[in-house]
């Protein structure tokens, strides 16, 4: 008996539970579809604690795979995972050579749940005593530069813990498995809170103003957004992407707000009319620019300068007047940009 023993504990079974392993990768395909996935294989065993030995063979042994796959792909590396190796993933390297590729997907390490702003994740992972990783979905897919940007400015407004597990690309834990980092070995598991929090580039530009006190929360635990004088925005952030209406794959182009354009009467009066144009000639030399065609670039106008002009229903009182301002605004504007020499136009928004 004795002997038996000993041959099963050179040779264990380790801990796998394929119902949490599919649930959470179900999970990541409804929220995430068409992410790509590298697979790697982390041996702790044959390294130091914070330090496991990844040859080059494991690194990405299973690389970009759709998140739709991940399962499958999973359980085909299962014989090397009892061998002792951790089956560990993050976003695929795919996205370093397509960096214009968009992606809503942000990772938190050593995160705390009951962390100073009341963010809630969209899904957290235990992976170890007092340990989790979250994960949150941004409102609108983004770049991938500007993923990692967002993710390390909340890194540092929140004040975790692992400041170098910082990177989009950085490795992730695998629910369902076991952690191999510790012994005993404790089994990832995977925890969907209710009311989570949709991430903004909005929220973004103010966090760490919110940190500094710029930002007050009510009583709901949301957070009511004020200015802090000289706060200092991340440049990456100081506007917001846009996608044509149209269905057509052109790059998404970064804009900047409309109250970066206020033009005021003589009296001090805002001047929406003028503010619109000169918004929307903004608008329309950048997508100009990055090579869209005229029928994308107006119907995209049109849309933002009816959603996000002040009161511009009630400002022109009937759907037909509203209707022709907007399409002269566009129209002007687009002349306006093929009049205009390129060597006046804007700033681009990540110089200001």
């Amino acid at each position: 008996m004795a002997k038996g023993k000993k041959k099963r504990a050179e040779s264990p079974q380790r801990l796998v539970d394929q119902q949490t392993l599919k649930a959470f990768w179900d999970f990541m395909s409804q929220h995430f579809p068409g992410l790509r996935i590298d697979l790697s294989l982390f041996d702790y065993k044959a390294g130091e604690f914070n330090k496991p030995k990844v040859s080059k063979e494991d690194y990405a042994r299973e690389p970009n795979v759709p998140v739709e796959k991940v399962y499958d792909t999973v359980i085909k590396l299962l014989p090397e995972y009892h061998q002792g190796k951790d089956i560990l993933w993050k976003p695929s390297d795919y996205y370093k050579e397509h960096r214009e590729e968009l992606v809503s997907l942000i990772w938190l390490d050593d995160f705390k749940l009951d962390n100073p702003f009341g963010y809630t994740p969209l899904v957290y992972l235990w992976t170890s005593e007092g340990k989790y990783q979250a994960f949150f979905k941004l409102a609108e897919p983004v770049p991938v530069d500007d993923a990692d940007l967002i993710q390390k400015t909340m890194v540092k407004a929140l004040g975790l813990g692992d400041k170098g597990a910082t990177s989009f690309f950085q490795h992730r834990r695998m629910p369902g498995l076991a952690n191999g980092k510790y012994d005993p070995e404790p089994l990832v598991i995977f925890t969907i809170p209710e009311n989570p929090t949709l991430i903004t580039v909005k929220e973004i530009k103010t966090i760490e103003g919110r940190r500094e006190g710029g930002v007050a929360e009510n009583n709901n635990g949301q957070v009511a957004e004020r200015q802090t004088e000289g706060q200092e925005l991340p440049k990456r952030t100081g506007g917001y992407y846009i996608r044509p209406v149209v269905p057509i794959n052109y790059k998404p182009v970064l804009i900047r707000p409309r109250s970066d354009f206020i033009k005021r009467r003589p009296d001090g009066t805002i001047d929406e009319s003028a503010t619109d144009m000169a918004w929307a000639t903004h608008i329309v030399r950048f997508t100009y620019e990055a090579g869209w065609d005229e029928g994308s670039i107006a119907f995209s106008v049109y849309e933002e300068l009816l959603c996000n002009s002040p009161e511009v229903e009630r400002r022109k009182k009937t759907p037909r007047h509203l209707r022709d301002y907007l399409y002269r605004t566009v129209w002007k504007a687009i002349k306006r940009v093929k009049e205009t020499p390129s060597e006046l136009k804007p700033k681009e928004p990540s110089d200001i």
